[in-house]
């Protein structure tokens, strides 16, 4: 995968504003490819964390949401 957890990314969300964030969890790090945390669940390439209205927010993104 092209990002390292830990990393500082630049999220571009559908409507195109972007934020900071940094990634959390990988697919690839887990068994059979799925995000799988005590808190989160999902299918998708990465969760990362962003500051949203001043608060944190966990998001489920794909490889292609990143730069």
């Amino acid at each position: 995968m092209k990002f390292q957890k830990g990393q500082q990314i630049i999220y571009t969300t559908l409507h195109g504003r972007q934020y900071n964030g940094y990634i959390i969890h990988r697919k690839c790090d887990f068994p059979d490819n799925y995000i799988d945390t005590d808190f989160e669940h999902g299918g998708f390439d990465y969760l990362i964390r962003i500051v949203r209205d001043l608060k944190d927010e966990d998001v489920f993104v794909n490889e292609n949401d990143l730069s």
